[in-house]
């Protein structure tokens, strides 16, 4: 793992972007931005202790979204190898249900 530190507003990944790790917040805020929006305000905000980019992560597709840091801020970045060890040292059964419920998340996502 790898502490980040943010700055307010600043772009974590960008929507397209390869899922390099996925993150846990320690300090402050991030927002998510949905494929269809603006850019001015997230769809929505995770606060601490909170986990994205997943599901890039999870099923080897682009990022569906844009993480942007809300204020300064601090995260956790578990790097995709790192994910992927844990992951294959977990039980057959843990891993199909990881892999079912990001599936299932992403075509939800995109009925949006």
């Amino acid at each position: 793992m790898r502490k980040l530190d943010l700055k307010k507003s600043e772009v974590i990944f960008q929507k397209g972007d390869l899922a390099n790790g996925l993150y846990l917040i320690t300090q402050g805020s991030v927002g998510i931005f949905m494929p269809t929006n603006d850019g001015r305000e997230p769809d929505f905000i995770l606060p601490v202790n909170e986990i994205f980019g997943e599901m890039g992560v999870i099923d080897g597709e682009l990022r569906m979204a844009t993480a942007r840091s809300m204020e300064p801020s601090q995260v956790l970045l578990v790097s995709k190898s790192e994910f992927e060890q844990k992951v294959a040292d977990s039980d057959i059964f843990v891993r199909a249900v990881v892999r079912t419920l990001s599936d299932r998340l992403r075509k939800a996502q995109k009925l949006r």
